[in-house]
């Protein structure tokens, strides 16, 4: 899996680029560990390209918003597709990530 990570100001965009399953959930958490080892702990997630995520995929999520919570930081997500968005809804994870249309909105909202 290819997670192309870029910084705009404070904020930090981790584009991933398939489903946040199997291995690609493994990539997805050393590369977000990556970040906050720089101290980026204000980070979006672009899941334009996710068309699908497990278990683990929503238990990476959690700590990392955990842990940039911890550095008053937050974790957004934006460009859900409509099956990731029902996931996180079911699984009652909706709430604690905010989700935006697309990755303009999402990076203007940290300002």
């Amino acid at each position: 899996m290819t997670t192309k990570i870029t910084d705009y100001g404070g904020v930090t965009v981790l584009n991933v680029s398939e489903d946040l399953s199997g291995d690609a959930v493994e990539v997805f958490g050393q590369q977000a560990a990556e970040c906050l080892r720089e101290h980026k702990h204000n980070i979006v997630i672009d899941c334009s390209a996710v068309g699908a995520m497990d278990s683990a995929a929503l238990e990476s999520l959690l700590d990392l918003q955990d842990k940039c919570e911890e550095e008053l930081g937050s974790v957004k997500l934006c460009g859900l597709s409509a099956t990731c968005g029902k996931v996180l809804e079911i699984t009652r994870l909706a709430r604690r990530f905010e989700a935006f249309e697309d990755l303009d909105s999402a990076v203007r909202s940290f300002g």
